[in-house]
């Protein structure tokens, strides 16, 4: 399957619902006040700001044509205004023939897939790298169970320290650990709880600060997963956790879900931070590299 395909195929519960919702407010094929009126309200329902609305209903209007082939130019002109603010942001989170070694601190809401992800992330890099998960977790001992077998299933090292221990110590054991045994990279789970709880945001803070001034010379990563089925909440977690913690690079999970997918354009249009991966699935396979073209014509069901 190509990953046009893959994208197409787990995204159809979100792109059999926008297009048709989209195709049926051309059904007179004219571009006119009332066709944008209905234009904008199914565009708002799937999530997408209305500022990217604004640009979307502007780029329809300047189509003059109302032949027979008005619709198929209506889901090109938006797939390709989706992909203009998208492209951009396209960033791998890991390069090909990376020799720099990196660290990866992965925060989010509890709920997002930080753990799962992190555990899918560790398996495609593979066993040609030498991997060291840490979970700093330490008030969910399910999150740290979850990680560990994670671990053991990709055969990667792991570290957890002792229950209730501060995030922080144990993050600062786990890149003592990675500097002195040579690992390539090393992924840290954090707690997630609310995005709006301040001794949350203050722990990780602190947590990357232990392990920013260990480490100076390693590159140190801070990445946000955010649950594609929380909508416009997304991109209130973007807010806070950005402007907090200076993120690098976001992963959307649960996109083959009931996830919109709006607020991701939204999110990609507000937000200077790169998008390395979405989740379409539960298997590994499924978390694959962001692609703007891929995903703006597959959420549109339009691989013109």
């Amino acid at each position: 399957m190509s990953l046009f395909s893959k994208f197409r195929n787990n995204l159809k519960k979100t792109s059999d619902i926008l297009s048709s919702n989209i195709l049926n407010s051309f059904q007179n094929k004219k571009v006119d006040d009332q066709t944008m009126e209905e234009l904008e309200s199914v565009l708002i329902s799937a999530d997408i700001s209305l500022d990217v609305v604004d640009k979307l209903i502007n780029s329809i209007r300047k189509i003059k044509s109302t032949d027979e082939n008005i619709k198929n130019l209506i889901m090109e002109t938006l797939a390709k205004e989706i992909e203009t603010i998208l492209k951009p942001k396209e960033k791998k989170l890991f390069e090909q023939n990376e020799i720099e070694n990196k660290i990866l601190i992965f925060v989010g809401v509890n709920g997002s897939g930080k753990t799962t992800t992190i555990g899918k992330i560790a398996n495609q890099i593979g066993n040609e790298k030498k991997i060291l998960i840490a979970g700093c977790d330490t008030f969910r001992a399910a999150a740290i169970e979850q990680l560990q077998n994670w671990a053991e299933k990709n055969k990667n090292d792991f570290y957890s320290g002792n229950p209730s221990q501060d995030p922080a110590s144990v993050a600062y054991q786990a890149a003592e650990k990675f500097s002195k045994e040579n690992y390539n990279y090393l992924l840290i789970d954090t707690a997630g709880r609310l995005s709006n709880n301040t001794n949350l945001i203050n722990q990780l803070v602190k947590l990357k600060n232990v392990v920013n001034k260990m480490l100076s010379d390693v590159i140190i990563e801070t990445v946000l997963v955010l649950d594609g089925t929380n909508g416009s909440n997304m991109i209130k977690q973007a807010e806070i956790f950005g402007k907090e913690l200076d993120v690098s690079s976001i992963i959307i999970t649960k996109l083959d879900g009931t996830a919109k997918g709006g607020a991701l354009i939204s999110i990609a249009n507000k937000y200077e931070i790169p998008i390395s991966y979405i989740g379409l699935g539960e298997k590994v396979e499924d978390l694959v590299d962001f692609n703007s073209r891929n995903f703006s014509r597959s959420i549109l069901n339009f691989d013109n």
